[in-house]
């Protein structure tokens, strides 16, 4: 069975990290399909005819609860990262929160003080990509 991944970044506010975001996600393509792959800042595809940002909010919780796992980049403090984070941890899906230790800002207590979330301190995305194999292979 192929492992469902949505994953989470800052998107209106994260415009610094959207290159780490595309080689994060290259390399989750080959542990799974990534739900959430099409990322766009402003508009979604009409989802049950919403749009705008309802349809953006109904197309990425119907993702989540469609997945087996919430990968969460928090390395840019974002109010709709947290949201999915804790929409994925009441709905019982496993979160890995990634965190680049050379951000600008300081993780969130609500995440690093939370034990049902896995969070993952990098310091480099080669790094990121060795401790993301620990995390992820069987």
């Amino acid at each position: 069975m192929v492992m469902k991944i949505f994953f989470a970044g800052s998107i209106r506010g994260g415009g610094n990290y959207q290159g780490m975001y595309r080689e994060i996600l290259g390399f989750l393509k080959t542990y799974g399909d990534i739900l959430s792959e099409h990322q766009e800042y402003d508009s979604a595809p009409d989802n049950q005819g919403l749009t705008g940002d309802a349809a953006i909010y109904a197309r990425d919780t119907g993702w989540i609860r469609d997945a087996d796992v919430l990968i969460a980049e928090v390395s840019q403090p974002s109010c709709g990262v947290g949201y999915e984070i804790a929409y994925a941890e009441s709905r019982g899906i496993p979160v890995l929160a990634l965190y680049y230790r050379g951000a600008t800002h300081p993780i969130s207590a609500m995440i690093a003080g939370n034990r049902s979330i896995t969070t993952i301190i990098y310091d480099s995305i080669d790094h990121l990509i060795s401790l993301l194999r620990n995390e992820l292979d069987p």
